[in-house]
């Protein structure tokens, strides 16, 4: 029997991950299921994990071990890596021999000091955005096969799916417990001023501005106030 014959239906693989990825409760537990289905899924992977665009900078996420956190940190150090070149440059990258690499001079030998044989990196984007990179790590020469790249690249699609909607979740969220802060706060100003909603809403702008806080600091100050206030 090959390997092929022994390994699950990709289609049908695909689709108990994509299940798992996007049926999360909360954006942390969808990144860790995406680096726990992509352990299971994408062959010859040891370890995985997230780089993540956030506020213009790359950051780990759902590390599967120590491991992975503390090889990405060389990537973001020495400024290359097959996940930054994925991020930056092409849907994927992949070395199945760290120790004759020689597009990431600074990075290689330091990844291979720490045991890293072989590595493979799939961009995550969605709608024209680069969301980041799903990071496969393996501790074997030749880890990676062309199985492991038809295999990752659907999946790799899923994966930024599931991440794009979880963040719209969180977005939609605090945008909307900004609005019921920023609602609190306007009507006690209304009513301890004895104003309408508009002039509410100017004095706490007025308010941000002269503290140089965000508009939901100061609406959550002055609620925290008037809470403390009742006896």
């Amino acid at each position: 029997m090959t390997e092929s014959q022994t390994r699950p239906d990709l289609a049908a693989l695909l689709a108990d991950a994509a299940m798992s990825m996007g049926g999360e409760p909360n954006y942390d537990a969808t990144l860790e299921a995406i680096v726990r289905e992509a352990q299971k899924s994408i062959p010859g992977t040891d370890e995985a994990g997230l780089s993540l665009l956030s506020s213009g900078r790359i950051k780990t996420a759902a590390p599967s071990s120590d491991f992975v956190e503390h090889i990405d940190q060389f990537q973001y150090q020495f400024g290359e890596g097959p996940c930054l070149d994925a991020i930056l440059e092409a849907d994927f990258f992949r070395t199945n021999n760290m120790a004759a690499e020689s597009r990431w001079p600074r990075f290689a030998p330091a990844a291979v000091r720490e045991g890293v044989q072989s590595m493979l990196a799939f961009r995550l984007h969605s709608d024209g955005q680069i969301l980041g990179a799903l990071n496969l790590y393996s501790r074997h020469r030749d880890a990676f096969d062309n199985e492991a790249i038809y295999t990752g690249q659907p999946f790799a699609a899923h994966a930024s799916i599931a991440l794009s909607h979880s963040r719209e979740k969180v977005q939609l969220l605090e945008a909307l417990d900004n609005r019921d802060v920023i609602g609190m706060a306007k009507g006690i100003l209304m009513e301890r001023f004895k104003i309408d909603d508009e002039r509410a809403f100017s004095l706490l702008v007025n308010l941000s501005q002269r503290s140089q806080e965000k508009l939901r600091t100061v609406a959550s100050n002055v609620v925290a106030e008037a809470r403390s206030a009742v006896p």
